[in-house]
């Protein structure tokens, strides 16, 4: 097997923080009749896709943001540092999260993705997270010292595709288990 030309994100694609300026972060004015999905990092849990945002911004809310399109690697930068996700449509990033937007015919999203579960890589991030200081807090400067693998981007997009095939039958196999739960117990309440 060859080896992988190992390159750093910068050389992969656009890597952002995610953005608000408005104080305080959770006032109502910035989510009434808000349509645009706001992440948040409790949001990114290593599953393929950033699912169940619970609020969304309103005009007001996103121009004190920024928006990120769909396709971009949600990335966690403290509490569970390097988790990643996939946004599935255009939504802002809260400031606890980084975007990565892949370049065109360099990098592939998914496979960029499941780079950040590799445990190496989930290693290194934590390592540079809390290089030098007190507390643990991912950098956009940290991150983009991290060698990531490099392969052909065919190869990526296989390795992305397989993956990502055995991700969503995970998640559509753990979705039928809590049905099937919240079924069990319903009998049981409605039963005795």
């Amino acid at each position: 097997m060859a080896t992988w030309e190992q390159t750093t994100l910068d050389k992969l694609g656009i890597l952002q923080s995610g953005k608000k300026t408005h104080k305080p972060a959770s006032d109502p004015v910035l989510f009434e009749n808000g349509t645009v999905p706001f992440v948040q990092v409790w949001c990114v849990k290593n599953n393929l896709f950033v699912r169940n945002v619970e609020k969304n911004y309103n005009e007001i809310g996103k121009k004190q943001s920024r928006l990120f399109p769909a396709s971009t690697v949600c990335i966690t930068n403290n509490g569970r540092i390097g988790d990643a996700s996939i946004l599935l449509e255009d939504s802002c990033l809260a400031d606890t999260l980084f975007g990565f937007s892949s370049f065109e015919n360099v990098s592939d999203p998914k496979f960029m993705k499941y780079c950040f579960n590799f445990g190496k890589i989930k290693k290194l991030c934590e390592y540079v997270a809390s290089a030098n200081t007190g507390t643990k807090a991912l950098t956009i400067e940290r991150l983009k010292k991290i060698p990531f693998p490099n392969p052909p981007l065919e190869l990526q997009q296989k390795i992305g595709k397989i993956l990502s095939t055995y991700d969503l039958l995970i998640e559509n196999y753990q979705s039928q288990i809590e049905e099937a739960k919240k079924q069990v117990v319903w009998k049981m309440i409605h039963t005795s």
